[in-house]
């Protein structure tokens, strides 16, 4: 169960399906450090306090599989903001806006997979941007204050923690270090393979980077508020760069579960346009400080 730390307690449950054989994994979820100052809201959403600072955005041209939309460039946060410590999951989703779309849940597509479990902290997913903005603005009534999708380098500077590495815990990954597809194929650096589960897992699994964010590399990719443009890097301004004005399609930012390893570094830049909805696609949130 989320946000209940339990030292030394993995199980991994194998579950028959109809049709094959699928993967769910309960693991003893962690929550932030005690010294952290983290605030919940009325819902029950933990979120963490993001300061100011200035990073490099974007991958260094010797980086493997980067993209040719990942330019490096000097960027600054000027606002500090609060940050959801873990994906929106089902349960949250389903208290604001009143259902659950994911395809991992009891009455989804991919229930055989999960079986008769809870899964209420299971990031929601099947969402698209449109869905998750709508979210974002029902949850800024009900609590009088104001929630968003993080931009695309709010989002950088958030997972990389001040990390220069290929991912915030290093330069390499793979299905131990968060839940992707962990075939040997998948796997990014020096790592080996690792498991695949072949379906989300409750939010906060694996451990968390230093700024006490949970889930930024892989279970479920994460929209972002930003238009995307292959080419914004060469022109975004310094100092809380919003994305283009306009475009087609939204940015998506962490990997998912059936993901390899490349998609899920730091710099790894997806888009899909804002009313696509896929069982991959999940988002977590900004709350604005006043």
């Amino acid at each position: 169960m989320r946000r209940i730390l339990i030292v030394g307690a993995v199980v991994l449950l194998l579950a028959s399906v109809a049709g094959g054989v699928g993967w769910y994994c309960q693991l003893g979820a962690e929550q932030p450090k005690d010294d952290v100052k983290v605030i919940t809201n009325s819902i029950g959403m933990m979120l963490v306090p993001i300061a100011p600072g200035k990073f490099v955005m974007g991958s260094p041209e010797n980086e493997v599989h980067r993209g040719s939309d990942e330019l490096q460039h000097e960027v600054a946060i000027t606002k500090p903001f609060h940050l959801g410590t873990y994906e929106v999951t089902q349960g949250e989703y389903a208290k604001i806006l009143g259902n659950n779309p994911s395809f991992f849940a009891k009455n989804g597509g991919g229930k055989q997979r999960v079986g008769r479990k809870d899964t209420s902290s299971h990031p929601v997913e099947r969402v698209s941007w449109n869905d998750a903005v709508e979210f974002c603005k029902k949850l800024s009534a009900k609590e009088g204050k104001t929630y968003r999708l993080p931009t695309e380098a709010e989002w950088e500077y958030a997972c990389r923690a001040g990390s220069k590495t290929v991912f915030h815990m290093g330069n390499d990954f793979n299905g131990n270090l968060g839940n992707i597809n962990g075939l040997a194929y998948s796997s990014y650096g020096k790592e080996e393979a690792g498991p695949f589960y072949r379906v989300t897992v409750p939010c906060g699994e694996y451990k968390e980077n230093k700024f006490h964010l949970f889930d930024m590399h892989g279970n479920a990719q994460e929209w972002c508020s930003d238009w995307y443009a292959a080419d914004y890097y060469k022109k975004s301004p310094k100092d809380d760069p919003p994305g283009p004005a306009n475009g087609t399609e939204r940015v998506l930012r962490g990997g998912a579960w059936p993901s390899s390893a490349k998609a899920c570094r730091s710099a790894g830049r997806n888009h899909l346009p804002p009313d696509e909805k896929s069982y991959t696609t999940g988002f977590r949130v900004v709350l604005e400080m006043r």
